[in-house]
């Protein structure tokens, strides 16, 4: 889907907006900053994606012991890995 541009009459409406908040609750706006939503984002996708390539590891080291408990959790950590990388560049 991609998104439509604003003209400048609405873009300068929402800018007003923007600023507006930025006065009224400067907590608020720096709390919702899309900035911050994007680094946050990017952080839980890299943390899960490293979880991700443990459990990967984990389960082919399980996988000595026990074959399906071992891939089981190789298989675990792969959805984890393609979860992370959706999260990451998936919707923006």
């Amino acid at each position: 889907m991609t998104a439509m541009p604003l003209s400048d009459d609405e873009q300068r409406r929402l800018d007003e907006i923007e600023r507006a908040l930025h006065c009224d609750d400067p907590s608020f706006a720096a709390s919702i900053a899309l900035d911050r939503l994007r680094q946050r984002r990017f952080r839980r996708a890299v943390v899960i994606f490293v979880l991700g390539v443990v459990g990967l590891l984990v389960g082919l080291v399980v996988t000595v012991s026990s074959v399906i408990a071992g891939l089981l959790i190789s298989v675990a950590g792969f959805l984890a890995m393609v979860t992370a990388v959706a999260l990451r560049f998936g919707r923006r």
